[in-house]
C-alpha cells in the first residue's frame, strides 16, 4: 500500500514537472515568425537611430546655406541670382564639397579628389574659371596657408621634437631636398625650365601632405604600440617638410617676381626661414601670456589671437616681399602657443583652438581644391602628360629611396610604412601651384615664356595630386587595416 501511494505521488510530481516544463517552453520559446519580425523591427529602428543625426546635419547645412544665399541675393541682386557670376563663384565649391562627401562615403578616398575634379569639370563646361577672378584667388591663397599650417602645428609635441630632433630633421629634410634637386634637373633637361623655375616647382612638388593620411596614422599608432610614436613622428617630420616647401617657395617666388637690388635679395635668401621662426616664436609666446587662463573669454581670445596673428604675418610679409616667412611664422607660432596652453590644461590637438581650425579647414578645403581645379587645362598633349607621369615616377623613386635609407634603424615593416606615408602630395601643391600663374596674369607686362612655365607647373602639380593622393592614402589605410586584423 505504501509503495502504491509513493508511485501515485511520484506520478503526480512527474505530471507537475511536465506541466512546469511545458509552461517554460511556452514562455521562453516564442514562434519563429515573431522572432524574425522583432529582428526586422530592431534593424529598422537601429538604422533610423543611426541615420537621423546625419540626415538632420545635412538638412541643417542646406537650410543655412540657402538662407545665406537668400541674404546675399536680397542685398546685392542679380549677381547672386542663379547663374550669376557671384552665385557660380559660391556654388562650385559647394558642389565640390558635396561630391567629396559622396566619394568619401562610397570609397573612403579623400574628398579633396572629388573637389579637384569638380573644379576641372566646371572650367571645361564654362561654369567657372578662376583666371577671371585673379584678385579674389590671390587673396584666398594668402588665407589658406594660415588655416592649413596653423591646424597642423597645434598638434606638435615640442618635447618629442627635442628628444628626436635628428630623426625628425633627417626625415623632413633629406627626402624633400633629394626630390627638389632631381625634379629641377629633370624639368631643366626635358622641359627647358630655367634652374630658378625648376627649383620653384620642386619646392612645392616635393611637399608631403600628412593631413590626408593622419587619421590612419593615429589608428596605426594606437594598434601598433611599441616604442614608435607614429603620430608625432609623421606629423612633426611632415611639418618640417611643409615649412621648407613654404619657406623656399616664398623665397624663390620673391626672387623672381619682386624687383630689388641683389644685396637685398641675397639677404632675404639667407634670412627668410629664420625670420619666420623668430616671428612665430615671439607671437606664440605672447599667446601663452595673454589672455590669462582664468579669463572668462579665454577660449575665444586665444583662437582669435593666433588666427589673426597668422593672417597678419602672412599678408604683411607678402607685402614686403618676404612671402615665405609668413607661412613659417604660422607654424612656429601655433606650435609655441599650443605648448604654453598645454601647461594650463589644454591637450595638444584636442582643444577649442584645434576644433576651430578643423571647422575652418572643412570649409576652406573644398574651396581651395575646386578653385585650383579651374586652372587646369585638359587639352594638353598626350606626350606632355606621359612625360609628366615619367617625371613623377622618377621623383617618387628617389624620394622613397632616400626615405628608406633615412630610417636605417627601423624594421623592414616600419620602413615600408614610413615610405607609404611619404607618398601623398596634395595640400601645399594645391595652394601654391597656381600662384605664379595668377601673378603673371595680374601683371601689366605680358610674358609668354614665363606664362608657359607657369602653365607647365600647374599641369605637373595637378597630375601629381591626382596620382599620389589615392595611392598614398590607400597604401597607408591598407597597412592600418592589416594591423587591426592582426590585433584582433
Amino acid at each position: 500500500m505504501n509503495r502504491t501511494n509513493e508511485n501515485k505521488e511520484a506520478n503526480v510530481i512527474d505530471k507537475d514537472n511536465g506541466n512546469l516544463n511545458n509552461q517554460q517552453d511556452k514562455t521562453f520559446n516564442p514562434p519563429t515568425n515573431n522572432l524574425n519580425t522583432c529582428k526586422e523591427e530592431d534593424l529598422k529602428k537601429s538604422w533610423c537611430v543611426t541615420a537621423t543625426p546625419s540626415i538632420l546635419h545635412f538638412l541643417t547645412l542646406l537650410i543655412l546655406g540657402t538662407s545665406i544665399w537668400g541674404i546675399l541675393w536680397s542685398a546685392w541682386g542679380e549677381n547672386w541670382w542663379i547663374g550669376g557670376p557671384w552665385f557660380r563663384l559660391a556654388a562650385v565649391p559647394v558642389a565640390g564639397w558635396a561630391s567629396g562627401q559622396v566619394l568619401h562615403k562610397l570609397t573612403t578616398l579623400p574628398p579633396l579628389l572629388a573637389a579637384l575634379l569638380t573644379g576641372i569639370i566646371a572650367r571645361h563646361w564654362g561654369i567657372l574659371d578662376m583666371r577671371e577672378y585673379t584678385h579674389i584667388d590671390a587673396f584666398l591663397r594668402k588665407v589658406y596657408p594660415v588655416i592649413i599650417l596653423g591646424k597642423a602645428s597645434l598638434g606638435w609635441d615640442v618635447k618629442y621634437m627635442r628628444n628626436n630632433y635628428k630623426l625628425i630633421a633627417s626625415l623632413g629634410v633629406l627626402p624633400w631636398a633629394a626630390e627638389v634637386f632631381i625634379l629641377a634637373v629633370l624639368v631643366n633637361l626635358l622641359l627647358d625650365f630655367p634652374w630658378l623655375w625648376g627649383f620653384l616647382l620642386g619646392s612645392i612638388y616635393a611637399s608631403v601632405s600628412c593631413a590626408v593620411i593622419m587619421p590612419s596614422v593615429i589608428k596605426h599608432n594606437k594598434l601598433a604600440g611599441g616604442k614608435r610614436n607614429w603620430t608625432q613622428l609623421i606629423c612633426t617630420a611632415g611639418g618640417i617638410d611643409t615649412a621648407l616647401s613654404v619657406g623656399v617657395y616664398g623665397l624663390i617666388y620673391s626672387f623672381i617676381f619682386y624687383d630689388t637690388n641683389d644685396i637685398y635679395r641675397y639677404t632675404k635668401a639667407s634670412l627668410t626661414i629664420f625670420v619666420g621662426v623668430a616671428l612665430g616664436i615671439m607671437w606664440g609666446s605672447l599667446a601663452g601670456l595673454v589672455p590669462h587662463s582664468q579669463d572668462f573669454y579665454v577660449t575665444e581670445l586665444r583662437v582669435l589671437f593666433v588666427l589673426i596673428g597668422g593672417l597678419l604675418a602672412n599678408f604683411l610679409t607678402s607685402l614686403f616681399g618676404w612671402a615665405g616667412a609668413g607661412g613659417v611664422a604660422v607654424l612656429a607660432c601655433n606650435a609655441t602657443a599650443a605648448t604654453h596652453w598645454a601647461r594650463h590644461g589644454w591637450k595638444l590637438n584636442n582643444n577649442s583652438a584645434s576644433t576651430t581650425y578643423r571647422v575652418l579647414w572643412a570649409a576652406f578645403e573644398p574651396t581651395l581644391f575646386t578653385y585650383t581645379g579651374t586652372f587646369f587645362v585638359i587639352n594638353t598633349s598626350v606626350s606632355r602628360l606621359l612625360l609628366g607621369f615619367a617625371i613623377l615616377a622618377v621623383c617618387l623613386i628617389v624620394r622613397l629611396s632616400v626615405t628608406f635609407l633615412v630610417c636605417w634603424n627601423f624594421t623592414l615593416k616600419e620602413k615600408i610604412y614610413v615610405c607609404c606615408t611619404w607618398i601623398t602630395k596634395s595640400i601645399v601643391e594645391a595652394v601654391l601651384c597656381p600662384l605664379a600663374l595668377v601673378t603673371l596674369m595680374s601683371s601689366y607686362v605680358h610674358d609668354d615664356i614665363r606664362l608657359k612655365y607657369a602653365e607647365d607647373m600647374m599641369i605637373l602639380t595637378i597630375q601629381a595630386i591626382l596620382i599620389t593622393t589615392p595611392i598614398g592614402f590607400l597604401l597607408t589605410n591598407c597597412i592600418e587595416e592589416k594591423q587591426s586584423i592582426y590585433q584582433e
